[in-house]
């Protein structure tokens, strides 16, 4: 394969790439948004990594069947070329999709569990743990004397 139709591939792989990682990089936010009913940080993290990851494998298996002599020449081999970079883009394109899709059903789950709490349960799982002073009030107690009057964590004896 001479440089101009190497040059060619390397283009036309690399738009593919990119245009499909952002496609699973913005629809993957939304997707992971609407699992929680808004925007999150956690799904919007997630679907940067997933992201990520796809660009990156997918650039390198591009990067390896540009090196690969498949037979054929000019465009009959950048076509065949670009076709094994699509099926192995679909692969890795699939593949983060389900990724996402686990991590919106843990997600969902979460949710539900917490919706189903009452509110005492769910604010002894996410609020800290006060027991206040028998006739205080308020979220910060102060320490009760101890029963000697040496002061609150008296030691001596």
């Amino acid at each position: 394969m001479d440089q101009g139709n190497y040059l060619v591939l390397l283009l036309l792989g690399t738009l593919i790439v990119v245009v499909d990682g952002q496609l699973l990089y913005l629809n993957g936010k939304r997707y992971l948004a609407d699992a929680s009913g808004g925007t999150n940080a956690s799904g919007t993290s997630m679907a940067r990594l997933i992201s990520v990851l796809f660009h990156l494998l997918a650039l390198g298996i591009l990067a390896l069947v540009s090196t690969i002599d498949i037979g054929g020449t000019g465009a009959q081999a950048i076509v065949a070329r670009l076709g094994i970079v699509l099926l192995i883009v679909a692969i890795f394109h699939a593949i983060a999709l389900g990724v996402l899709a686990r991590f919106r059903q843990s997600q969902e789950t979460e949710e539900h569990r917490v919706s189903r709490l009452g509110g005492r349960e769910r604010q002894a799982l996410y609020d800290p743990v006060v027991a206040p002073v028998s006739g205080q009030r308020g979220p910060e107690p102060t320490v009760s004397p101890d029963i000697e009057d040496e002061g609150p964590y008296s030691t001596s004896q």
